[in-house]
């Protein structure tokens, strides 16, 4: 896998020349993205995204216009193995295109309102479900998408996109921000990251009862006084924030001293590092 370091700031448009230098330049994500890629991306089943998760954009080529790829926006759920599975209408332009090509690339961003947030391509092969796999991969796609009642329709089939490779650009500003590329062996045997799962509760806990103290974590983390930080996903590494800083909102990552073991050592990290945050003031 070929990678680059990937910065702590994302910002709402780009990099902020009021920001301190320290924090614009940072390298304070880990080395190696693939876990918590995986997991915040959920192309892999996670409940550390929502189940509201945003469309994917599915791009094969288009039968109209030889030669060049026709975008459509499609929801999307995932198998055991993290294949993207689809469910097409026939009636579909992507799906008769998916029809005479299976060839076509997968685009799902972290937060679609925010083009320097991380973001995946992946490309693969569509191919049609088989008859015996058709029921678990219906379950699936309903648990990701409960409302989804049309599966059922006569004119409808669930597809399974085969990863080739998978493609992580973690910002716009590719200079300074991280991407890579997986193969599709490597993408299979990554881990949905085990802390992932807990992402909600603790964040909500954190955003509700502890704001201040999330804010001085940053504080002493980053160097940088921000105003706010509210707390967005955490992994075993560590955490990702919305913090504000005179006028302009950013996005941090903020590690953790070590990898989180579990819930229970994910409340010690967080105790440990506010109180660092609070050492360091009172001195």
């Amino acid at each position: 896998m070929k990678s680059a370091v990937a910065p702590v700031l994302s910002s709402s448009s780009s990099i902020n020349p009021s920001i301190p230098r320290s924090v614009n330049n940072g390298s304070l994500f880990p080395k190696n993205p693939r876990t918590p890629l995986v997991s915040h991306l959920s192309l892999r089943p996670s409940r550390s995204f929502s189940s509201s998760a945003p469309p994917a954009m599915a791009s094969p080529s288009s039968q109209e216009h030889e030669g060049y790829p026709s975008g459509s926006m499609v929801d999307f759920a995932c198998d055991r193995d993290g294949s993207p599975i689809l469910a097409v209408s026939s009636l579909a332009v992507h799906s008769k295109n998916l029809l005479g090509n299976p060839r076509c690339s997968l685009l799902v961003a972290k937060d679609p309102e925010d083009r320097t947030d991380t973001a995946i391509t992946l490309y693969g092969d569509a191919i049609s479900v088989f008859d015996s796999d058709r029921e678990g991969i219906r379950t699936a796609y309903l648990k990701r998408h409960p409302h989804a009642f049309w599966v059922d329709f006569g004119d409808f089939r669930f597809l399974r996109v085969m990863p080739k490779y998978v493609r992580y650009v973690s910002g716009v500003a590719t200079a300074l921000l991280g991407s890579g590329e997986f193969d599709a062996e490597e993408y299979k045997a990554a881990k949905v990251d085990p802390i992932s799962q807990f992402s909600l509760p603790v964040t909500s806990h954190m955003n509700k009862d502890h704001a201040e103290d999330t804010k001085a974590i940053v504080q002493h983390s980053t160097s940088v006084m921000v105003d706010y930080a509210y707390m967005l996903d955490l992994d075993s590494l560590g955490f990702n924030v919305k913090a504000g800083y005179k006028g302009s909102t950013m996005k941090l990552r903020i590690p953790f001293p070590r990898r989180a073991e579990d819930r229970k050592d994910v409340k010690t990290l967080i105790v440990e590092m506010l109180q660092a945050a609070r050492t360091q003031t009172l001195s």
